[in-house]
């Protein structure tokens, strides 16, 4: 009965590592792509079928840094001759190392040498390892396949140590040299190898398991079974098996290589981290601490043709490498798609999810994406008077910005993404008859839309310019017809290089200091001039009538919540990602060294919305520099509702961050909205400058405790319910 072919899942993979290998000239010739990897002082060189840009400097797997030689694959023509020798030779390589080889020779069931060269219906992976350094090593290929297939066998010689791996014929196994000893080595001195091995702890525990009493005479009389009682079952096979040239005056105990998938085998294949590795002592196929053993004698012992730092270096970071390049070509074909559109960075982070990757996926880029196309929505809407109410404006926003709205546009870019985590341990031999399921599991539509969201937000931070996301707007057919300039102009960046609020480097509260200073007002007043809360803004606005009185500011405030969320988020991540998401922090979560929520996640980004943006600290803040005074039309029960809050913060210390958003039912909710009337009538008038001049100076203390304290505050959000888990 035919063998089942074996089924492997890899999604949709790109053509950089699934297409077919283009021969010319009558297949007289092969066009092959090189892959250069330098990888702890040694160089790895993998070979794909189409070309392979790499963004990235380096990256790093099971504490190895990996770093691309060059930014594009090197291109090579070579004769159908040597790339046939190449796929003999991975043929044989892995079958060895994932210990399915059972002769020496080609196996049975090794793909056929035309899957690598001619179309298949079902995409399989293309890409091989050559030994090497600056070019392919072709003596090197030949010597192993003419080991292998010609049976060319070399025998070992005798050394005081071996840096070699080896072979045995009958059975084939490719193992290790544990112990060498001759006819006069005693049992004794293979005993302490064991305990200084750390293979066990101590004598007493070798006799238990070896089951003797009697540890006197020589090693191979022990394993010959002379004069020696009843061993353990695994020392009487080694036994049975026994036979050796009476000429042979050196013998060997064996262990087995460990298979592929056995490396890195305490280790943490999410987060890309092994301790071993970690600790300086690199995994290895090399079985230090296996029990199970073999038995040799020098003439039936044979030198592996290739060296013990290639196969490890091949074992410990192949089947990584291809998640990785899975990632990169997936990346470099929606760059090419994106490029078409707009010329955006950190494409590779939008279009992972965090099923792909929990530290650093679409997450963060997605609520930038969120904002800043709820702003310009918004400022899109607010040009057109026809929308008179807050109601009208919302719901008509409603309509762009829904996930079914958004998912329909990303539909149209056909993008590959990276939705699923491939567990690099699972991986089956590419080398034999596997088949690929193609199809990627699906995508919901909140996440097509979210990732759309994503490439939104990093189209907009590579030059915070609105500019640059509308012209994506219109590139993508997203329905944007804004037309004030004023509104898309300038950026809303805030300037944190020099905070003089904050000179003493003490962490408490802003307003607790604030308050210090200046505590809220004593005497209540209302109707006060407008000109007094001009100078007291530093600008004149002559719209401030509308913007400070009831039933009329519905519109700007409508606009001033987008404006002051974009300013928020955006601030709150830009100073984030300089403490809580470089290359070292996200390193030191893969290691377990820090805790995964001192990354920038997504809930920290959510926790900035609920600290900095809720009626609570929005109405405290209008409280604190008294729009209230300014406001007309407040009613009576709202006056009254007014002179209670302020009492009640007057008697308040602020000495932390959970104080101000218990505020959110004492502060009437009209001075939250008045917060963001003022906003939205400064950037009407005066643009994002002025907005940033004011608000930003007003909210940057704020943010900065924020970002000092992202953790605590996330903490405690989160206990107390106001995040979901």
């Amino acid at each position: 009965m035919a063998d089942i072919p074996s089924v492997q899942f890899f999604g949709q993979m790109p053509p950089q590592i699934s297409s077919h290998y283009t021969t010319f000239e009558d297949n007289q010739n092969v066009l092959i792509y090189l892959n250069y990897f330098e990888i702890d002082n040694q160089m790895l060189i993998l070979l794909s079928p189409s070309p392979i840009e790499y963004s990235q400097q380096s990256f790093i797997v099971f504490s190895s840094t990996i770093r691309p030689r060059y930014r594009v694959s090197q291109k090579l023509m070579i004769s159908i001759d040597q790339f046939k020798s190449i796929v003999s030779f991975n043929i044989l390589l892995f079958g060895d190392l994932y210990l399915t080889n059972k002769t020496q020779s080609q196996p049975i069931n090794a793909r056929n040498f035309q899957t690598f060269i001619t179309p298949n219906p079902l995409p399989q992976i293309n890409i091989l390892v050559v030994p090497g350094v600056y070019s392919i090593n072709f003596d090197q290929i030949y010597e192993f396949l003419e080991s292998k297939l010609a049976l060319k066998n070399e025998c070992i010689q005798p050394q005081p140590k071996y840096d070699i791996l080896v072979y045995t014929t009958n059975p084939y196994r490719v193992c290790n040299i544990q112990f060498q000893f001759d006819k006069t080595t005693q049992l004794i001195d293979y005993f302490y190898y064991l305990i200084d091995n750390h293979i066990y702890q101590d004598i007493n525990e070798i006799q238990q398991i070896f089951l003797l009493d009697n540890i006197k005479g020589t090693l191979l009389d022990f394993l010959q079974g002379k004069n020696q009682q009843p061993s353990a079952y695994f020392i009487q096979l080694i036994r049975k098996n026994f036979s050796y040239n009476t000429q042979d005056n050196k013998f060997y105990i064996l262990q087995q290589i460990k298979g592929f998938n056995q490396i890195h085998q305490n280790a943490d294949f999410v987060k890309i981290f092994c301790q071993n590795c970690e600790d300086g002592n690199k995994c290895t196929l090399l079985s230090s601490n296996n029990q199970q053993i073999f038995f040799s004698g020098q003439s039936s012992l044979f030198k592996y043709p290739l060296s013990i730092k290639f196969m490890d270096l091949v074992s410990r970071t192949f089947s990584h490498l291809i998640c990785q390049l899975l990632f990169i070509a997936n990346a470099q074909n929606a760059t090419y798609q994106i490029d078409r559109l707009a010329n955006i960075d950190r494409i590779e982070e939008a279009i992972s999810c965090p099923s792909f990757n929990p530290q650093r996926n679409y997450q963060n880029l997605e609520m930038l994406g969120d904002v800043v196309i709820k702003y310009l929505t918004s400022a899109m809407l607010f040009e057109d008077n026809t929308y008179k109410t807050e109601n009208s404006l919302s719901s008509a926003r409603v309509r762009l910005i829904t996930n079914k709205h958004l998912s329909g546009i990303f539909g149209k870019l056909k993008l590959n993404t990276m939705n699923f985590k491939i567990n690099s341990k699972k991986f089956l031999n590419h080398m034999m008859m596997i088949i690929n399921e193609q199809e990627d599991p699906k995508l919901s539509q909140k996440q097509q839309a979210d990732i759309y969201e994503a490439l939104c937000g990093a189209c907009y931070i590579k030059n915070y310019e609105f500019k640059d996301l509308m012209d994506f707007f219109k590139l993508t057919k997203f329905e944007f017809k804004g037309k004030v300039q004023q509104f898309y102009n300038g950026n809303s960046l805030i300037d944190f290089s020099n905070n003089s609020q904050d000179t003493d480097n003490d962490n408490d509260y802003p307003l607790k200091k604030q308050i210090q200073k200046r505590p809220f007002t004593e005497i209540l007043k209302f109707n006060q001039p407008f000109k007094e809360f001009e100078d007291y803004l530093g600008c004149q606005l002559n719209n401030i009538a509308e913007a400070m009185t009831v039933d009329q500011f519905e519109r700007l405030e409508f606009f001033g919540d987008a404006i002051l969320e974009l300013l928020v988020i955006v601030n709150v991540h830009k100073e984030c990602e300089k403490v809580y998401y470089n290359s070292r922090q996200q390193q030191l979560c893969r290691e377990g060294k820090i805790n995964q929520k001192l990354l920038l996640c997504p809930g920290m980004l959510h926790t900035a919305k609920i600290s900095l943006l809720d009626r609570g600290f929005m109405g405290t803040m209008a409280m604190y520099h008294n729009f209230h005074q300014y406001a007309r039309n407040l009613s009576r029960e709202t006056q009254k509702d007014l002179n209670k809050a302020l009492k009640l913060l007057r008697e308040d210390q602020f000495n932390d961050f959970r104080k101000i958003n218990q505020y959110s039912l004492q502060i009437p909710k009209i001075m939250s909205d008045l917060w963001e009337s003022v906003a939205a009538c400064i950037l009407v008038e005066h643009g994002w400058e002025m907005v940033v001049k004011i608000y930003g100076e007003l909210y940057k203390p704020y943010i900065k405790y924020f970002v000092d304290n992202i953790s605590l505050i996330y903490d405690f959000y989160q206990s107390s319910g106001s995040l979901k888990s």
